[in-house]
């Protein structure tokens, strides 16, 4: 993992007798945009939570991260909320989680660019609401503006630190296509001017295809699947990332009927001594029930799966 910006290997996160994330590993390039997709309840907003120290009460972490090249231990909380907001930066799906309702837009922004060391919190705010799009908006409320305006307030918002990485969490599953578009132009255009990294949570394979460099897939709380978004797209060698592709493709089998993916994924609280993906695949043995397949590669592209 060296030379990157931020990496996480076995990363596990346990909740009572719980276990929504099992085995997460990936890493994200400095200026990367990496995608982090699979279906709801695969692990992914909980990996993203765990790496700035934001789990649920009673959660625990166990794992390593590496950020800048500095390896630091999972469960160690104190370190992990110290990236948060100056060096990791994180905008949730739903704006008004993130946005208080008592305070024009502004004034939130000042706060933020203050805690980033701004020597001008005033304009700074004004600065990023301008290249958001959002001129003028500063002495709004939250109320008063739509949901995409909220959007890109928060992005201005999550940029005031100046962080380094800007996790963004299904930011546009509630948008229309063309808002959709156009939050991710600017998130895109924003990254190139402040050399930012992206990791973006979606269920998407198509938002993965226009905007991600890198895609890392999960199902059942473990990375089964990473590398170049074309490739893995393309060529993709596990199980769960072929039949994703093919639903997002809206692909039919022989039958004329659409491809869907059976079964269900397995629940945090199940024991799963094998692959998590086994009790749905097509291509199963009963060796995949006996433990977690190795890291298979192919360059710059690995998967999890004994096939491939």
């Amino acid at each position: 993992m060296e030379g990157k910006l931020l990496s996480a290997d076995g990363l596990r996160v346990m909740i009572g007798k719980e276990e929504p994330v099992r085995a997460s590993s990936f890493s994200i390039d400095y200026g990367e945009a990496k995608a982090l997709i699979g279906e709801s309840g695969s692990g992914k907003s909980m990996t993203a939570l765990a790496l700035i120290a934001l789990l649920p009460e009673h959660a625990a972490a166990e794992g390593r991260i590496a950020y800048r090249g500095t390896e630091i231990d999972a469960s160690d909380t104190k370190r992990l909320s110290a990236l948060r907001g100056r060096e990791i930066a994180m905008m949730s799906q739903d704006p008004s989680s993130s946005l208080n309702p008592a305070y024009r837009i502004g004034k939130q922004i000042r706060r933020i660019a203050a805690i980033g060391g701004a020597e001008d919190p005033r304009m700074e705010a004004e600065r990023l609401l301008e290249a958001a799009g959002l001129g003028g908006a500063g002495r709004k409320y939250p109320h008063q503006l739509s949901g995409g305006m909220c959007q890109r307030a928060l992005l201005a918002m999550a940029l005031a630190a100046s962080p380094s990485l800007l996790i963004a969490d299904e930011v546009t599953s509630s948008l229309d296509s063309d808002t959709e578009r156009s939050a991710m132009e600017l998130i895109l255009t924003m990254m190139g001017e402040r050399a930012l990294s992206l990791l973006m949570i979606s269920h998407s394979i198509a938002l993965a295809a226009s905007y991600a460099d890198s895609i890392a897939v999960m199902h059942g709380g473990c990375t089964v699947e990473e590398g170049p978004a074309a490739e893995v797209l393309r060529h993709p060698a596990h199980p769960y990332t072929e039949l994703l592709a093919a639903c997002a493709a809206m692909k039919r089998d022989p039958d004329g009927t659409l491809v869907t993916i059976g079964g269900r994924m397995p629940s945090p609280a199940e024991k799963v001594p094998g692959c998590t993906f086994a009790g749905r695949c097509p291509y199963a043995e009963r060796r995949c029930m006996d433990g977690m397949p190795a890291w298979r590669s192919n360059g710059s592209h690995r998967w999890r799966c004994i096939h491939g």
